[in-house]
Protein backbone atom coordinates (compact mmCIF):
# COMPACT_ATOMS: atom_id res chain seq x y z
CA UNK A 1 0.00 0.00 0.00
CA UNK A 2 1.12 3.56 -0.24
CA UNK A 3 2.16 6.14 2.28
CA UNK A 4 -0.95 8.40 1.83
CA UNK A 5 1.03 11.06 3.72
CA UNK A 6 4.13 10.83 1.49
CA UNK A 7 1.96 11.09 -1.33
CA UNK A 8 0.60 14.29 0.17
CA UNK A 9 3.89 15.51 0.51
CA UNK A 10 5.63 14.59 -2.73
CA UNK A 11 2.52 16.76 -4.44
CA UNK A 12 2.85 19.14 -2.17
CA UNK A 13 6.52 19.70 -3.17
CA UNK A 14 5.61 19.09 -6.94
CA UNK A 15 3.18 22.17 -6.78
CA UNK A 16 5.65 24.19 -5.07
CA UNK A 17 8.20 23.43 -7.71
CA UNK A 18 5.69 24.17 -10.66
CA UNK A 19 4.22 27.71 -8.52
CA UNK A 20 8.16 29.24 -8.85
CA UNK A 21 8.00 30.31 -12.23
CA UNK A 22 11.65 30.18 -12.97
CA UNK A 23 11.12 26.73 -12.14
CA UNK A 24 8.38 26.98 -15.11
CA UNK A 25 10.67 28.47 -17.61
CA UNK A 26 13.51 26.97 -17.09
CA UNK A 27 11.60 23.35 -17.72
CA UNK A 28 10.49 25.31 -20.80
CA UNK A 29 13.89 25.99 -21.04
CA UNK A 30 15.07 22.82 -21.60
CA UNK A 31 12.14 21.23 -23.49
CA UNK A 32 12.81 23.58 -26.42
CA UNK A 33 16.89 22.89 -26.17
CA UNK A 34 15.64 19.44 -26.11
CA UNK A 35 13.46 19.77 -29.41
CA UNK A 36 15.77 22.03 -31.07
CA UNK A 37 18.55 19.10 -30.28
CA UNK A 38 16.02 16.12 -32.01
CA UNK A 39 15.40 18.06 -35.56
CA UNK A 40 19.46 18.74 -35.27
CA UNK A 41 19.81 15.20 -35.22
CA UNK A 42 17.10 13.85 -37.15
CA UNK A 43 19.10 16.18 -39.97
CA UNK A 44 22.07 14.68 -39.58
CA UNK A 45 20.59 11.21 -39.61
CA UNK A 46 18.99 12.35 -42.88
CA UNK A 47 21.98 13.87 -44.39
CA UNK A 48 23.79 10.83 -43.32
CA UNK A 49 20.88 8.33 -45.15
CA UNK A 50 21.25 10.40 -47.82
CA UNK A 51 25.45 9.89 -48.52
CA UNK A 52 24.91 6.50 -47.34
CA UNK A 53 22.49 5.92 -50.51
CA UNK A 54 24.97 8.03 -52.72
CA UNK A 55 27.83 6.25 -51.72
CA UNK A 56 25.68 2.62 -52.09
CA UNK A 57 24.57 3.74 -56.14
CA UNK A 58 28.14 4.83 -56.58
CA UNK A 59 29.75 1.84 -55.51
CA UNK A 60 26.58 -0.55 -57.61
CA UNK A 61 28.42 1.78 -60.34
CA UNK A 62 32.10 0.90 -59.90
CA UNK A 63 31.26 -2.60 -59.25
CA UNK A 64 29.15 -2.55 -63.19
CA UNK A 65 32.46 -0.50 -64.00
CA UNK A 66 34.65 -3.43 -62.96
CA UNK A 67 32.49 -6.28 -64.13
CA UNK A 68 32.54 -4.92 -68.13
CA UNK A 69 35.90 -4.00 -67.43
CA UNK A 70 36.14 -7.60 -66.83
CA UNK A 71 34.48 -9.08 -69.52
CA UNK A 72 36.20 -6.27 -72.46
CA UNK A 73 39.55 -7.77 -71.07
CA UNK A 74 38.08 -11.55 -71.61
CA UNK A 75 37.06 -10.69 -75.18
CA UNK A 76 39.85 -8.79 -75.65
CA UNK A 77 42.52 -12.12 -74.55
CA UNK A 78 39.66 -13.87 -76.82
CA UNK A 79 40.40 -11.48 -79.75
CA UNK A 80 44.17 -11.88 -78.94
CA UNK A 81 43.99 -15.76 -79.39
CA UNK A 82 41.76 -15.61 -82.50
CA UNK A 83 44.15 -12.85 -84.12
CA UNK A 84 47.26 -15.24 -82.94
CA UNK A 85 45.21 -18.76 -84.71
CA UNK A 86 45.01 -16.20 -87.63
CA UNK A 87 48.44 -15.02 -88.07
CA UNK A 88 49.84 -18.71 -87.56
CA UNK A 89 46.80 -19.75 -90.69
CA UNK A 90 48.39 -16.34 -93.05
CA UNK A 91 51.96 -18.08 -91.75
CA UNK A 92 51.70 -20.89 -92.73
CA UNK A 93 49.42 -20.31 -96.37
CA UNK A 94 52.55 -17.53 -97.16
CA UNK A 95 55.11 -20.49 -96.36
CA UNK A 96 52.90 -22.91 -98.54
CA UNK A 97 52.82 -20.05 -101.70
CA UNK A 98 56.75 -19.50 -101.31
CA UNK A 99 57.38 -22.97 -101.21
CA UNK A 100 55.40 -23.35 -103.95
CA UNK A 101 56.48 -20.30 -105.72
CA UNK A 102 60.79 -21.68 -105.24
CA UNK A 103 59.30 -25.08 -106.66
CA UNK A 104 57.61 -23.21 -109.83
CA UNK A 105 60.53 -20.80 -110.02
CA UNK A 106 63.20 -24.01 -109.67
CA UNK A 107 60.97 -25.50 -112.35
CA UNK A 108 61.24 -22.82 -114.74
CA UNK A 109 65.63 -22.43 -114.25
CA UNK A 110 65.69 -26.38 -115.08
CA UNK A 111 63.58 -25.83 -118.78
Amino acid sequence: MIDVEKLISYNDDLVEVLKDKRDINNLTQCFQHFNDLRSHCNADSNEVHRLLREYEEKIEACKKKTEQANLEVANGAEMESICRKNTKKSLKKNVDLKRSLDKYMTFDIYI
